[in-house]
């Protein structure tokens, strides 16, 4: 699993009802406060979007009793989700490293087993919480805002990282408007009188997070207003929505991403391919004399003793990577190419130079959005450019990948 800045790629929609996505959320009162799915779905509306949802929120629940809750194993299995996202207790993911990993952890991976086992392409969302206002009192390590929101976003990164999910980094929203000398309101109004509970103000921060995330968009400009904010804040909030996704290193995402590899040995003119690939579950074989298979591990017997060049494509749902030859890497791109490249300008306004050090052999270079989408891909030799819409992406050359930002 590759794990990148996450950055989004911004690709607006081009006609009203143009994307549909199916959520489910499984959470408690931090999901149900200000109905945080119909405030996405609200945001989805005014682009011309839709988002159907389902959710189970009971106050104070945790993953642990997710794991086990009939009404949530039905929620999860009665849908072909998108994304489920997966919110635990408040307070659970900042206690003691031991503590997470036995009350925490565990509950998480039974969950996203349960998610891709009731669809496999589902992508589970872990909801980064925020610190409490004043932090935790229960121990030192979390008694102030800065402190407990560091310890859960470690506890959610990591929760992301090791499930193949993806992060919703709403706690570190939270602690850019914490910083922010200029933000046209103060920190404590992102929360309700109790300092842990989101107000509408930390309700729709979240929302504008979680619409970027789910439709690959941008919440910037978005015309839907809750009541209770005004446009200047509203307008504020959607800007470090975006800036959190788009321009804050710190923050990671896990995707699926297929790397297609192959070995193969000989016998005579038969031919035994073992399929090392990662990430994926279709196969699509080409052996290079006009025949194909989609057996996982094939067999081919060739005619003759010419020289043919097999290529497999692996595919994770509209995922794929493609891999020719199978002995050299991703690509058949030689090792002392994978690591020295350069982007520039970077970020960029369109156009967009890769460069690397390497001899003068033909390499290839592949084109992403952070969630694996396929954008170009192309031959090149020491020296490219190309043209891209405004967003981000990843640019890979072989194992090696380097983020890209249009403006």
């Amino acid at each position: 699993m590759k794990k990148l800045s996450l950055l989004l790629i911004l690709i607006a929609a081009t006609a009203y009802g143009q994307i549909e996505k199916k959520v489910c959320f499984l959470g408690n009162s931090y999901t149900a406060s200000n109905n945080l799915p119909v405030l996405i779905g609200s945001l989805a509306t005014a682009d011309g979007n839709t988002l159907i949802e389902d959710r189970n929120t009971p106050g104070g629940y945790t993953l642990e009793g997710h794991s086990t809750n009939t009404g949530s194993l039905t929620k999860i299995a009665s849908n072909t989700w998108d994304f489920v996202v997966l919110q635990e207790q408040s307070q659970r993911p900042s206690f003691p490293w031991g503590q997470v990993n036995e009350e925490v952890f565990p509950y998480a991976e039974i969950l996203c087993d349960s998610i891709r086992s009731a669809n496999e392409c589902a992508i589970p969302v872990f909801f980064n919480t925020w610190g409490r206002r004043d932090g935790d009192d229960q121990w030192d390590s979390i008694n102030t805002f800065a402190k407990m929101n560091q310890r859960l976003h470690i506890a959610y990164d990591h929760m992301a990282n090791t499930n193949s999910g993806m992060l919703s980094p709403v706690g570190i929203g939270f602690e850019h408007i914490a910083n922010d000398g200029t933000a046209p309101f103060e920190f404590a109004e992102l929360y309700t009188g109790d300092g842990s509970h989101p107000s509408i103000y930390g309700s729709y921060l979240a929302a504008c997070i979680f619409y970027e995330i789910i439709f690959e968009t941008n919440s910037e400009g978005n015309t839907y207003v809750p009541g209770g904010l005004s446009t200047e804040n509203a307008t504020y909030i959607q800007d470090v929505a975006h800036h959190v996704l788009t321009e804050v290193d710190s923050i990671t995402i896990d995707y699926t991403q297929p790397e297609a590899s192959f070995t193969v040995t000989y016998d005579g003119l038969t031919a035994t391919f073992t399929n090392t690939s990662v990430h994926a579950f279709e196969y699509f074989w080409e052996f290079g004399d006009g025949e194909t298979s989609t057996e996982e591990h094939p067999v081919h017997v060739y005619a003759d003793g010419e020289e043919y060049t097999a290529t497999l494509t692996a595919t994770y749902c509209d995922k794929e990577d493609v891999i020719v030859g199978g002995t050299e890497g991703p690509s058949s791109i030689p090792t002392d190419y994978l690591t020295v490249f350069d982007i520039y300008p970077n970020p960029s306004n369109g156009l967009v130079n890769i460069n690397y050090t390497g001899n003068e052999q033909e390499i290839e270079l592949i084109v992403y959005s952070i969630d694996g989408q396929f954008v170009l891909r192309q031959k090149m030799i020491q020296k490219a450019s190309i043209e891209l819409d405004s967003g981000a992406y990843i640019v890979r050359i072989g194992s090696s990948m380097k983020k890209l930002i249009v403006h």
